[in-house]
């Protein structure tokens, strides 16, 4: 598979319930780790890996960004990796995310955002994966987000919504999972 055929696993407008529309992802959501503890600063570092495609053993990656009119904000990044690696990442980043309650991240634009973790559990989909909760404050705005976070063999599906019902990300995680499963053939 190639990394245009690669681009064909990501979650599609025509996917998402509520009416989004594509973006380019931008590099002005690169997060900065403020403060907090290692983990926090490793849920930094992993997400940026993931969403650039950097880690040494990545072999294609792909991502997409999906906005709508009221503030609801789907961001779908999938990784193969070589080399055995999928389970480690998923694993550093279920850790960082099991260990951290609660740390401070700042955006390209300078907007900086408390970050915690209000619920963490299983998804069964693919190999296995998790479900994290988030709550972010800036100011007086409070903003939930949740990350579904998937391996199946050697690939890597995390989707990150800010959508306010659970459901809908459990949804989005299994058509972008069931997509990965038609297309590669992965369990």
């Amino acid at each position: 598979m190639d990394d245009a055929a690669f681009q064909q696993l990501l979650l599609r407008e025509e996917d998402l319930e509520e009416s989004f529309y594509g973006e380019e992802p931008s590099a002005a959501y690169d997060p900065a780790f403020v403060s907090g503890d290692a983990s926090g600063q490793a849920i930094v570092d992993l997400t940026n890996m993931l969403t650039h495609g950097t880690h040494p053993d990545t072999v294609h990656h792909a991502s997409a960004l999906f906005t709508n009119v009221v503030g609801s904000v789907v961001f779908h990044h999938i990784a193969r990796f070589g080399h055995g690696t999928c389970r480690q990442v998923y694993r550093e980043l279920f850790d960082a995310v099991q260990a951290c309650a609660r740390y401070r991240m700042e955006l390209n634009d300078g907007v900086r955002l408390d970050i915690t973790r209000v619920g963490l559990g299983p998804v069964e989909l693919g190999d296995g994966g998790f479900l994290v909760r988030w709550l972010s404050t800036v100011d007086h705005f409070r903003i939930e987000t949740a990350w579904a976070i998937v391996a199946q063999d050697d690939i890597l599906t995390f989707v990150n919504a800010r959508v306010p019902e659970e459901s809908e990300i459990q949804r989005l995680a299994r058509v972008a999972v069931e997509r990965v499963t038609e297309l590669t053939g992965a369990s």
